[in-house]
């Protein structure tokens, strides 16, 4: 009876996969679902470029593409019906990486693929990337967010 979407998604998931596996997929899916929702809303046209996005990451294929959608739909859901506490939720899942800089990094350029579904960034995508970043304890300028001087 788990109140979080993502974890009440993967019910498929095998008992062999160890707690970090889970806390990568978590954080995965809910960057992206930052990312997608960071204008406040996600077209049925965004919706269906950014799911073919995300099967084409390999990154997913790590945890299975389709437990992986699965999730991100169920946190999409969330967003729809409460968007502040899907927001809370989507953070602190995001949060758990934060030391853990390889998972991160690759959490990011997942979000990163996701928000240029539509054909690039926009000022509410990026705000949101940069939170993301900031959240895992990133230097944006790695990822080409901002610039060395601080400009985006």
């Amino acid at each position: 009876m788990s109140l979080n979407p993502v974890h009440a998604a993967r019910s498929r998931i095998t008992d062999a996969w160890t707690p970090s596996q889970l806390e990568h997929l978590d954080a995965l899916v809910a960057a992206c679902a930052l990312v997608s929702h960071a204008d406040g809303w996600v077209t049925a046209e965004e919706r269906a470029r950014l799911l073919e996005r995300m099967r084409g990451l390999a990154v997913f294929a790590v945890f299975g593409v389709e437990d992986a959608l699965e999730a991100f739909e169920a946190l999409d859901q969330r967003f729809e019906q409460d968007p502040e506490a899907a927001r809370f939720e989507a953070e602190m899942a995001v949060r758990r990486l934060r030391g853990r800089d390889d998972a991160a990094r690759v959490v990011v350029n997942a979000a990163c693929a996701v928000a240029v579904a539509d054909g690039g960034f926009d000022a509410e995508e990026r705000d949101a990337l940069l939170r993301i970043c900031k959240l895992l304890g990133l230097d944006p300028i790695q990822f080409e967010l901002i610039t060395a001087r601080g400009s985006r």
